[in-house]
């Protein structure tokens, strides 16, 4: 009984103990898994933080002349690779301690490192240039530009809109009245021809014809009627005695009277061919002066309203920390409020057309006298006709023809054109006061522009600073044209205008940047913190050299340099060692214009005619502009206007500038050349960004191919060899 209840008590332990032996087998391999779980994911973190601090490692060697001297980040010289390399094998070393137990025992199966995004590309070097300037520029554009647009933006709309309409309609007014000249010039030389007329029928002035004797000298018609008595006398003579010399005489007067009216008969033919002509060809310069006149009426009616005043009135209403005003002044505008004054009513026009038909009226009347005077003529063998009636019949046709040529030809209370000339004269009256004022002005913008003219005539090329822009604007693909270029403006008008639609697109910028400060403007303040620009103190013997300007060159100096020109380098682009300076001196003096020229417009406001207003503004901003020239140069700044105190140094006038020239693509390849002359580093070779990829192995504990089979290795950038776990990690950085 004994032993049976033994056996039993035995198989029952067994069984137990079996059971405990499975329960702790199904624990011990859930832990198992558990503790290889853990293993991995401590593999996974550290790994990924050895990535990071590998690939931070890498780009903390960055080239520190472009960041001291630049502020730009980029990777610098050397091999990457063997940093990371080093790094990682520093951190997977085991310190050696005898007592701990290595919980994963890493160890680097591999590691990668690619380079990319250089900085001489325009994405990264703009992105750069935007984190360097993010927090300084807008302060800067607020104090040192809006502060001094602002106070400046309604009186500068008005002055713009004012001479951009006059400008237009001087030139098309100027147009009108040489039309009107010419077409009364026309209509003199139709008249002239009818005195060409008068001497074939008699020579003198007047109408007094005294009796002649045949053998007198018979020129012209009126002779016929002078020598016909004595003609009747030598007839009567005749038939008492015949006399071969009498019938001589007699045949040699009706040869000769006979010309003399062939020959009025031919020069009555081509003048009234002429006259016709001419009147007819009178009409066309009057029918374009007509369409000229309305052309302004035209111009007029559009001004009213001009698009380019809205970068103004956005500028206007931009609160700066001044909060100063910009109020107009009336008078600026108030030649463009007498615009209408310039033109001409359309009944003068018709009067004009009705006066050229009048005069081939009056001509033909005239021609049909002439006829019937010659007509009567013809007789002048027949003995039987009054003499005195042939002289009447010769001064009555003088008359006729005289009553044209006073009113169309000679000089005189009745001449019909000059009456008309001189109504136009009362209209043109300030017209001479106007001529002499632009004359001045544009010898003055002559001896303005010698400086500029002499300065862009250098032509050694910076070789070396084009190379690079080249390869710049072709690493990166872009058709960005080499400069910025204008044909001086000789006319004052065209100068003045030019200069007027130079303020429009400065404060159209500005008013743009006001909405969003876009990478071109962050550009521009990088160009200005970053660059050194010309010593403009330099200019001062030039400017004030009243148009001699000597050697340029040698006054210049060192100012000719590519380091003491950068910034207008990246404004201009000009590769020789003056463009640059004479674009930025040209530049500054339209600018100067523009403000003096609206100035002028307030200052001669009340000489009343708009033109002469305009050409008188014209001449003050030339003479004033060329006088801030010299002052700019010798005390370093200038004011902005005699209305607004604010001063303007060249610097300020190059920020402005900065923003009226809108092209990134061309500025930054500028800029990258500029970096790589200064710092002989290559941007296109200096990449910014690093990716970094690390393969690190851990041999399993427990249980591999369970851990296989549960998935642990199915992510991507994990795997499983034999017992051994591996895990890539991928890190990016970036300046």
């Amino acid at each position: 009984m004994f032993g049976k209840g033994h056996n039993t008590k035995d198989g029952e332990s067994g069984a137990v103990m079996v059971f405990l032996i499975l329960i702790l087998a199904v624990m011990f391999g859930f832990i198992a898994v558990f503790i290889d779980y853990a293993r991995i994911a401590a593999l996974h973190v550290q790994t990924e933080r050895l990535t990071h601090a590998a690939v931070r490692s890498v780009m903390s060697a960055y080239d520190p002349t472009l960041q001291q001297e630049y502020g730009l980040f980029a990777y610098g010289e050397g091999g990457g690779e063997q940093i990371m390399v080093k790094v990682l094998n520093d951190s997977a070393r085991r310190t050696a301690r005898t007592e701990t137990l290595p919980l994963m025992n890493m160890k680097l199966d591999s590691s990668s490192l690619q380079m990319e995004r250089e900085l001489g590309k325009y994405a990264i070097f703009n992105e750069q240039i935007r984190e360097e300037m993010k927090y300084k520029a807008p302060v800067d554009f607020t104090f040192e530009v809006l502060e001094k647009l602002k106070p400046l933006s309604q009186n500068m709309k008005e002055a713009s809109h004012t001479v951009d309409l006059l400008k237009r309609l001087q030139k098309l007014y100027d147009r009108r009245e040489a039309k009107l000249d010419d077409m009364l010039e026309k209509q003199r030389k139709a008249g002239a021809y009818m005195e060409e007329v008068r001497k074939r029928i008699i020579k003198q002035r007047g109408t007094y014809m005294p009796n002649q004797y045949i053998w007198d000298p018979l020129e012209v018609v009126a002779d016929i009627a002078a020598q016909y008595k004595h003609y009747v006398h030598v007839y009567e003579d005749n038939k008492k005695s015949v006399d071969d010399v009498k019938i001589m005489q007699m045949e040699k007067y009706a040869r000769r009277a006979r010309a003399s009216l062939d020959r009025l008969r031919q020069i009555m033919v081509q003048a009234g061919e002429e006259h016709d002509k001419l009147l007819l060809e009178a009409k066309e310069p009057l029918n374009e002066a007509r369409q000229i006149n309305e052309e302004m009426r035209k111009v007029i009616a559009q001004y009213k309203q001009r698009a380019a005043n809205a970068g103004y009135d956005e500028v206007s209403a931009a609160p700066t920390p001044s909060g100063a005003g910009s109020n107009a002044d009336p008078s600026v505008g108030s030649a463009r409020q007498k615009a209408e004054d310039l033109l001409i009513p359309d009944k003068e026009f018709e009067q004009w057309e009705a006066e050229i038909e009048k005069q081939r009226t009056s001509i033909n009347t005239a021609n049909n006298r002439i006829t019937s005077m010659m007509r009567t003529l013809s007789f002048y063998t027949d003995p039987f006709l009054n003499a005195d009636m042939l002289k009447q019949e010769v001064a009555s046709t003088l008359k006729e023809i005289d009553k044209y040529l006073n009113a169309y030809a000679w000089v005189g209370p009745a001449n019909v054109l000059d009456g008309e000339a001189k109504m136009m004269d009362t209209r043109r009256g300030p017209d001479k006061e106007r001529k002499k004022m632009e004359k001045e002005a544009k010898n003055k913008l002559k001896q303005a522009y010698r400086i500029i003219e002499v300065l862009s005539k250098g032509k050694e090329q910076f070789q070396n600073l084009e190379r690079y822009y080249n390869e710049s604007i072709s690493f990166n693909q872009s058709t960005s044209s080499s400069s910025v270029s204008a044909d001086l403006p000789y006319d004052t008008y065209d100068a003045a205008g030019a200069s007027m639609d130079s303020m429009d697109g400065l404060y159209g910028s500005a008013s743009n940047l006001l909405t969003q400060l876009g990478d071109e403007f962050y550009q521009n303040e990088y160009a200005l913190s970053y660059f050194h620009h010309v010593d403009f103190s330099r200019f001062g013997s030039l400017a004030g050299s009243g148009g001699n300007v000597g050697n340029a060159s040698q006054i210049l100096g060192d100012q000719l340099e590519v380091n003491n020109q950068e910034v207008e380098y990246i404004l201009y682009g000009f590769h020789n060692p003056t463009g640059n300076l004479a674009s930025a001196y040209g530049e500054i003096f339209a600018m100067r214009l523009a403000i003096r020229t609206m100035e002028g417009l307030v200052k001669n406001s009340s000489k009343g005619n708009p033109l002469v207003v305009l050409a008188a503004a014209l001449l003050y901003g030339v003479e004033k502009a060329i006088e801030d020239m010299i002052m700019l140069a010798q005390k370093g700044d200038v004011p902005l206007s005699d209305f607004l105190k604010i001063r303007m140094t060249y610097k300020d006038h190059l920020r402005l500038f900065l923003m009226l020239h809108s092209n990134n693509e061309r500025k930054m390849s500028r800029m990258l050349a500029l970096i790589r002359l200064n710092t002989d580093v290559n941007p296109a070779e200096r990449q910014t960004y690093a990716t970094g990829e690390v393969k690190n192995g851990m041999r399993l504990w427990f249980l591999p191919g369970v851990m296989k089979m549960l998935g642990t290795a199915s992510k991507e950038g994990e795997s499983i060899k034999g017992s051994v776990y591996y895990v890539t990690k991928t890190a990016h950085f970036s300046y």
